[in-house]
């Protein structure tokens, strides 16, 4: 009996080694020594990422005041950067627009988060899904912004209605602007 378990601890032993033994080399790291370009684009990259981030953290900080979840701040951010327009000004105005409820939809047919009208030839299902919403009317905010100045922005995104300052005012207050 001992025998056998001397023979069959032998055998594995052997199956073992030859395991490793006949294992192959393994292939070569191809390492690229980084350019000037590349490295210049990812120091791009990395601003980026730094600028979402802090938007993000400004917009959440915005939301978070209003008793918004926080669950919008990481697009609202990062939509804001890519538009050039200050994250805590486009959280103010999903908020006032909304009360950051992607579904909202007012009297007058306007839709989503930023409540933006379907004349702008977009559907529901893309004026209900938030990051479009919040893209969309980024963009509308930041052409009224360029082309106006920041209160006459916000009366014009606001179609003109009711008094010029009172709509400003609000949005400005709540991004902690004014």
């Amino acid at each position: 009996m001992k025998t056998v378990a001397k023979i069959l601890i032998l055998s594995a032993s052997m199956a073992l080694a030859q395991h490793f033994i006949n294992l192959e080399a393994p292939k070569p790291i191809q390492v690229k020594a980084p350019t000037e370009q590349s490295i210049r684009e990812d120091i791009k990259r990395e601003q980026r990422l730094r600028q979402y981030k802090s938007a993000s953290i400004a917009a959440s900080q915005v939301y978070k005041r209003q008793g918004c979840g926080t669950s919008l701040a990481e697009p609202t951010g990062r939509i804001a950067v890519e538009q050039n327009v200050s994250p805590r000004l486009l959280a103010a105005v999903v908020f006032v627009e909304s009360s950051c409820n992607p579904n909202a939809v007012s009297k007058r047919g306007d839709v989503g988060l930023m409540q933006v009208n379907p004349i702008w030839h977009y559907s529901q299902a893309q004026l209900k899904n938030p990051e479009c919403n919040l893209r969309i009317g980024a963009s509308i905010l930041k052409t009224y912004l360029r082309r106006y100045g920041l209160r006459e922005g916000l009366h014009a995104y606001n179609s003109l209605n009711g008094p010029e300052n009172e709509y400003a005012e609000k949005v400005l207050t709540i991004a902690g602007i004014s």
